[in-house]
């Protein structure tokens, strides 16, 4: 059987890649990052095993046809910043779930921006998709900010959407759809 080629995507400053067991280090990093695990409804991390099985579920994701998790790097560097992806691929329908993640020191700089334009360029132009849909935590004005500026729409809030130690979270709902995505090129 022949295996599928990962997409890798660049921007002016950065490579989409696929990821590597090598990430391991730089993931673990991010995500026991409480600043940024909080965002992403996930406990920080204590272990080096957590990032192992987030990176091999991420390569294993879009292998099996469940979606695509890209690896954010600068152009020329191979330094792991965040991820960016879809999750919940339903090609049929021509939907996903947008998810991503970003390490401390790189935020505020236009990085996710940038990223996410390459990867909804992507979603919209060579897979089809007709609208992505994104959920954030209310109080994550970052993350509102740049789904603003990609042109997604707010949708309104699902109540306890969200789940973590026991606790339910609210969650915003946002969705971009084709026509929009069109209209703003």
């Amino acid at each position: 059987m022949t295996r599928i080629e990962f997409p890798q995507l660049e921007t002016e400053r950065l490579v989409l890649r696929e990821h590597r067991l090598l990430d391991q280090e730089a993931v673990f990093s991010v995500f026991a990052d409480e600043a940024v695990s909080r965002h992403y409804l996930v406990t920080p991390f204590t272990e080096r095993r957590q990032a192992h099985d987030i990176v091999q579920s991420r390569i294993e994701r879009f292998y099996t046809g469940k979606g695509i998790r890209w690896a954010i790097t600068w152009r020329g560097e191979d330094v792991l910043l965040g991820s960016c992806g879809f999750s919940d691929w339903q090609g049929r329908q021509g939907t996903a779930e947008l998810g991503y993640e970003l390490a401390r020191p790189y935020w505020n700089q236009g990085i996710m921006t940038e990223a996410l334009q390459a990867c909804l360029a992507y979603a919209f132009t060579v897979r089809g998709l007709l609208r992505i849909e994104a959920q954030i935590l209310p109080e994550n004005e970052a993350s509102r900010r740049v789904l603003q500026k990609l042109g997604f729409q707010w949708l309104g809030l699902r109540e306890k959407g969200g789940y973590l130690n026991g606790r339910h979270y609210d969650l915003e709902l946002f969705a971009l759809e084709i026509d929009r995505k069109m209209r703003k090129t």
